[in-house]
């Protein structure tokens, strides 16, 4: 049963995104035999869950314009209404100049010019899911009422396209974080959160993670993971995914694996593209309890949502 005082002062709404208007099915990588040969990966799609991948001929900023101007227009709001904006990448180039140019182009095309842009770089793919973090605890704070989250990457080396862990898209997603108060629309967020251990950097995926940020969430929340009714999670590779996951106490019928053959692995973005597309297909029902969450090594990040109004 979810404890009601816990229900969140925040709420997620207009969430969109992007994909590269390029798709290729997995047996079209150019470098896909000597990469499994080198990960000795057999070549069995559907073992590992392969099916096609995006990319993109643009620009992250590109991506990153398009959907906040999907998100900014679905919420009815200018970028003028924003007072917080935050960014989360891993792709964008790095050095003062490159940072100009991309702030120049962004909030000048969005009209955030008087929006305070935050940068999330450095939690691989869970930035997406730390910038929403950052934005709920800024409105819980009263430090913004509205606040823009936005995620965009891109593969710029095509052979790191095919890893040991994922086939990788290009693709931007984006939401809208605002106070209760100031919208009734979207989604409530009820708990957001998550863990690290750099010690644990090298050791792949870790279920000891995961079992931690759950019982900081769902304590607050005075649930139990029996009552989540679905796992938006990152878009590895089939057999990874389960088993980090499983190993961690959650029942294959929880988790949400139709997107991996669809598209791989979208950087930070997998998890709100999930929802998004469960969503849009009726798979999200105004009674289930949706749990958002990134695994990498060393990291765990996770939010709670209910669809609607508590």
């Amino acid at each position: 049963m979810l404890n009601a005082a816990a229900a969140s002062q925040s709420r997620l709404l207009a969430a969109q995104y992007v994909l590269g208007e390029q798709t290729l099915a997995w047996h079209e990588l150019a470098d896909l035999q000597a990469r499994a040969k080198q990960f000795s990966m057999p070549l069995q799609a559907d073992l590992w869950g392969w099916g096609q991948i995006y990319k993109t001929a643009g620009s992250v900023t590109d991506m990153a314009i398009k959907t906040a101007r999907m998100t900014l227009a679905e919420a009815g709001y200018s970028g003028q209404d924003i007072d917080t904006t935050i960014v989360c990448s891993s792709s964008l180039q790095s050095g003062t100049e490159a940072h100009q140019h991309f702030l120049r182009e962004f909030a000048g095309q969005l009209q955030l010019e008087q929006s305070a842009i935050t940068g999330v770089s450095l939690g691989r793919c869970t930035n997406l899911l730390k910038g929403i973090h950052l934005a709920r605890g800024l409105i819980h704070s009263g430090q913004a009422r509205r606040a823009l989250v936005v995620t965009s990457d891109a593969i710029s080396d095509e052979r790191q396209r095919i890893e040991n862990f994922a086939l990788f898209s290009d693709g931007a997603a984006s939401c809208l974080i605002c106070h209760a108060d100031d919208t009734s629309r979207g989604d409530t967020l009820l708990a957001s959160g998550g863990r690290q251990d750099l010690s644990q950097l090298y050791q792949g995926l870790s279920a000891g993670l995961v079992r931690g940020v759950n019982q900081d969430l769902f304590s607050s929340a005075g649930i139990t993971l029996g009552d989540i009714t679905r796992l938006f999670h990152s878009n590895v590779y089939l057999p990874l995914c389960q088993l980090n996951e499983m190993q961690a106490g959650y029942q294959r019928a929880q988790l949400y694996t139709d997107n991996i053959p669809r598209f791989g692995h979208c950087f930070a973005a997998d998890p709100l593209i999930n929802f998004i597309d469960a969503r849009n297909n009726g798979a999200v029902s105004d009674t289930g309890l949706y749990q958002l969450a990134v695994s990498i090594p060393g990291a765990r990040a996770s939010l709670l949502l209910r669809k609607g109004s508590v």
